[in-house]
């Protein structure tokens, strides 16, 4: 199966997430980006890639230990970027300006265990975000994206948007053409 460890928003997250997501849907330069649909959008910890099921029961047994010590956190949505840069914005995100303490403990915790259990090391550092958007349209970037992502922050991300993070989660990843289905193979609250 095709695998990643992360953190799902809320349920109560997703009312804001859309209104953010009506609002950059005006911008001209965000035109050839399609949405990610709230249900679907969670802060990546960790892509597995293809893992077996001896795989996944060991990631689920990491998760669980990091989880453990863990505890729930309130993440700051402050900003948005792009990936993997201006030239190419792929990816539309959201995120903090800063990495919260206890989201930092919880990777250094679950890539411990990762790398106890076989798995190697993720050879990007971590960058707290939630993927909000795709791009359509390869190719040259939209004209003005940047500023207008500036411009954005200070029109909706002041005062930043606050999200409750509780729980770990290992997800399948079904790819469609209709887009990605996500679910959930073993949990883990953020105690």
């Amino acid at each position: 199966m095709r695998a990643f460890l992360a953190i799902p928003l809320m349920p109560e997250g997703g009312d804001p997430l859309r209104s953010l997501q009506a609002s950059l849907g005006t911008l001209p330069a965000l035109a050839e980006f399609r949405w990610i649909p709230p249900q679907n959008i969670h802060l990546t910890v960790r892509f597995l890639g293809e893992i077996g099921e001896d795989e996944a029961s060991r990631a689920g047994k990491a998760l669980e230990a990091a989880a453990c010590g863990a505890r729930a956190f309130e993440m700051a949505i402050e900003r948005f970027g792009v990936f993997p840069h201006l030239r190419i914005p792929n990816v539309l995100w959201a995120g903090p300006e800063k990495c919260p303490g206890a989201l930092e403990e919880f990777v250094e915790r679950l890539s411990g265990g990762l790398a106890e259990a076989g798995f190697p090391p993720e050879s990007r550092p971590f960058q707290a975000h939630l993927t909000i958007g795709r791009r359509r349209v390869k190719g040259r970037p939209p004209a003005g994206l940047e500023g207008e992502l500036d411009a954005a922050e200070r029109r909706w991300l002041s005062p930043p948007l606050r999200l409750w993070m509780k729980e770990g989660a290992l997800f399948r990843s079904e790819l469609r053409p209709g887009g990605a289905i996500y679910t959930p193979v073993h949990r883990a609250l953020l105690a």
